[in-house]
């Protein structure tokens, strides 16, 4: 009999590591395509791939070069996206994708370190890799935008973080950027 309750048991500690695997990797070299919080991305990636509820949405948290007037077509700048936690947070993760109002991704994304950053989804999003994760209490990502052609039109600039710790949060971010008359 008690064989067969330890046999049981370990079952059991076997079927329940296997359940949790997915969240104890929590996609660290990379979130999915379509997880960057844009309203066309039809992906909850807070519920579906973290579960964890959407803390808030966070202003400040997309910076970049582009003048206050707009972007000027075909034009090189630096975005640096900061997801920040609290004193226990040591892992992060992001997703961002610069897009049109109708979903389209606008302009391009140039990847300026290979090491912590790469793209998904044809290159309409930057996400961590592996060796981008760690951080303390925040953690930084910075890139190349290339904005769209002459006559583009406002954009919105989408991510989507993750602050690792006790507990693990979801947030969003948003920036809209006009173009330069």
């Amino acid at each position: 009999m008690k064989i067969k309750i330890i046999y049981l048991l370990g079952i059991l500690l076997i079927a329940f590591a296997f359940l949790n695997y997915n969240n104890a990797i929590s996609f660290t070299d990379g979130a999915p395509s379509g997880c960057s919080g844009s309203p066309k991305d039809g992906s909850n990636c807070s519920t579906n791939c973290h579960n964890t509820a959407l803390k808030k949405a966070e202003q400040g948290w997309i910076k970049t070069n582009i003048p206050e007037k707009g972007y000027i077509a075909d034009s090189s700048y630096i975005i640096t996206v900061t997801a920040t936690g609290s004193e226990v947070s040591a892992k992060f993760g992001f997703e961002f994708s610069p897009q049109f109002i109708t979903g389209k991704v606008a302009g391009k994304i140039i990847i300026t370190n290979a090491n912590e950053t790469k793209l998904v989804g044809g290159g309409k999003y930057i996400t961590q890799k592996a060796a981008g994760v760690v951080g303390k209490v925040s953690k930084e990502w910075t890139f190349k935008w290339i904005a769209p052609v002459k006559g583009s039109g406002k954009i919105t600039f989408y991510s989507a973080f993750i602050v690792g710790g006790k507990p693990e949060n979801s947030i969003t971010s948003s920036l809209e950027i006009n173009e330069s008359i």
